[in-house]
């Protein structure tokens, strides 16, 4: 009997040993859960973080590529007037007769106006002479 108790004894111990383990392993087991959940809601925010930011990312890129449009029709623009520039020759051409015609010797209006009138002075004093 004292064999059978010490069956008991150790299967007792045996039980309660188990029964602690496995609390210890529901302990580590809830710790585990709490950690995946806290690391899921992190991730779900770092997601939506994400998210945003390449929304914003796209955004900008739309803006730049609209940019970028605009200058190309700037540029496409400028080529096409450039083509209505006046070339080199053309300019020198111009130069010369510039410097042929020499518009600096021109005269105003207001010195043809003179001289009319002292023509007309000079031609009434020969006038009243004779």
């Amino acid at each position: 009997m004292a064999q059978q108790q010490t069956e008991q004894v150790d299967f007792g111990q045996v039980v309660n040993e188990l029964t602690n383990r496995i609390r210890i392993l529901e302990a580590k087991q809830s710790l585990f859960s709490e950690k995946l959940l806290v690391m899921n809601q992190n991730m779900i925010e770092e997601y939506k973080r994400i998210v945003e930011d390449n929304k914003k990312l796209n955004l900008t890129i739309d803006v730049l590529n609209e940019d970028i449009g605009n200058m190309k029709n700037v540029m496409r623009h400028l080529t096409q007037e450039a083509s209505n520039f006046a070339k080199k020759e053309d300019v020198k051409v111009l130069e010369k007769y510039i410097n042929l015609w020499n518009p600096l010797n021109f005269v105003t209006e207001n010195d043809v106006l003179r001289m009319i009138g002292k023509k007309e002075v000079k031609k009434h004093g020969s006038d009243s002479s004779e």
